[in-house]
Order: structure tokens, then sequence, then C-alpha cells
């Protein structure tokens, strides 16, 4: 019984809508601070013991800014971030927390550092973002015209070989998956990862095969690793998360049927999350919400 009390709740959770923001811990909530490359922020390891999780968010209030905003851990980029210029008049900074970005948070504590900016506030929060198992990076990246994704090369610091990079996008793409998208580590053609072409596009996941990268070398004399983005003729959509997986686990296939199978499978959604186990697509139909599901490396349809 408890067994399946579990599996429910975690079939619940996975497709809960986002939800607005709710804070989860204050971390910083003093007169405000202005920090510098010099005078950063430092919040000490033991306030990330308890009560934060993968998929929070760290969130960061601003009076006054001007130009780049860096979190560090051990002074070096906390795995999971991204390059930001936060430019003038910036209220609000966030950062959605991955596996080895909490990891670092707890041994290290957070530093917040950058070019110069007020800082008024930082608070642990959540919105219902659900972070995918293998995440380097999550949140929401907004493309439109040639936006550029830099995720620091902390990001790889536990890369252990795994076969391809999922790129996921928001439902903003609809079901078109003629958008540009192209990996990198310099506006080089030598350091290119994977140009669009080489890159195997659906309209909620873009896969990179890292087969023949060479990939903590090629970051070795670099800051970030940079994913470039356009709309093309389609919708401007969000990057939500960048996912590490080896050849066997979950991703999104384009075959769409509606037939039942009596086989108990694993079902997944179309962010490659388990939302249920040891249930056959028949099963899955009668107590999971609509939309679209993959079991058995096939995408299915539940009205």
């Amino acid at each position: 019984m408890k067994k399946i009390i579990f599996t429910l709740v975690m079939m619940i959770s996975a497709f809960m809508p986002a939800m607005a923001q709710e804070t989860v811990k204050t971390l910083y909530d003093q007169e405000p601070k202005e920090v510098t490359w010099a005078t950063p922020l430092y919040i000490p390891a033991e306030n990330f013991a308890t009560d934060v999780n993968v998929g929070n968010y760290i969130y960061i209030t601003f009076s006054e800014t001007t130009d780049v905003i860096e979190i560090k851990a051990n002074g070096t980029w906390l795995p999971g971030s991204r390059f930001t210029s936060l430019g003038d008049n910036t209220t609000d900074y966030k950062a959605y927390i991955t596996a080895d970005m909490l990891k670092a948070l707890k041994e290290y504590g957070l530093e917040i550092c950058g070019a110069k900016f007020t800082v008024t506030g930082v608070s642990i929060c959540n919105d219902g973002f659900q972070m995918p198992e293998g995440a380097i990076w999550g949140g929401y990246f907004w493309v439109d015209s040639w936006n550029t994704l830099e995720i620091f090369k902390t990001a790889f610091d536990n890369y252990e070989g795994q076969r391809y990079m999922d790129i996921y996008l928001s439902e903003d793409t609809g079901d078109y998956d003629g958008y540009f998208l192209k990996v990198l580590t310099k506006w080089e053609p030598e350091t290119v990862w994977a140009n669009n072409d080489q890159i195997v596009h659906t309209p909620r996941v873009a896969t990179v095969d890292l087969k023949d990268i060479k990939v903590k070398e090629s970051l070795a004399e670099v800051n970030t690793l940079m994913i470039q983005g356009n709309k093309e003729s389609g919708n401007p959509f969000n990057i939500t998360a960048v996912v590490l997986r080896n050849e066997n686990d979950a991703t999104v296939i384009d075959n769409i049927f509606v037939g039942e199978t009596d086989a108990d499978t694993n079902i997944y959604n179309l962010q490659g999350i388990r939302v249920a186990t040891g249930l056959s697509v028949d099963e899955a139909k009668k107590c999971l919400p609509a939309g679209l599901y993959i079991a058995n490396g096939k995408k299915f349809l539940i009205k």
C-alpha cells in the first residue's frame, strides 16, 4: 500500500502546473548590500543544509544594477549557473538548483559577486519547476532572435562520458521542429560541438551526440559552453533544461501511438521525467491527466 501511495504522489506532483512563487527560506534580508568583485555577499553553507531541494531556485532582488552577476561556491562558478549580464534597472535574478549545484551549496555556501549592484534580498523559492534527472542546467532561457545561453563549464565537472546531451524546449514551439540551435565553446568553427544540421530536432527536445566530442578538453580553455538559438519561422520559446544521459536512458521519440498494450512499463512525460512505474499504457490512461507520454520508446496520447 505504501508503494502504491508513493507512486501516485510522484505521478501527481510531476504533472502539477507551475505554481506562483513560494518562498521556501530567507537567506538575506538585512540592509541593502553593495556588491562588487572585491566585496561579494556570502551566504554560509549551513543555510543550505535543510529545506532546500533540487528544482528550487535562488532568488536575488536588487535596488540598483549595472553589469555582470556571478554566483559562486569556493571561489568558482556554481555548477548549473550561467553567464548573466544584468544591465541597468534589473529587479531580480533566478538560478534554478541542479543536483550538482545543491551539493556545492551545502559544502561551500553561496558567493554573490559581480561588476556592481545592490542586493536587497536573497531567498530560496519554488514555483513548481521540475528539474529533469541528469540536468546540468535548468530554468527558463528565452529564445527569440539569436539568443545565446552560456552555461559555466563547472556544470560538466562530474561529466562521466554520457553519450547524449538533450536540450529541453518549452511548449511554445508547438509542433514546430524547424528552430535553430548550435552548440559551441568559442565563436570559431573548430570549437563547434554541433551545428544545427548535426542536432536531432523534435518539438520538445534537441539532442546532441557527444560520441566524438572531447568534452573536458574542449572546455579547458574557456569559461562557458554556449547554446545559440533562433526561432526561425516558428514561435519564440524557452530552453528549459540541458540534460546529460546515456544511450539507454529515456528520451523523446517521434512515433505517436494511441493503441493499448498489456506490458507493464515505465511511463515518462515529454521532459523525460518518469511519472509512473509498473503500469501498462491502458492502466496509465485511467490514472494520468490528458497529454502526451512515452512508454517503450514511443509516445502515446491520453485524451
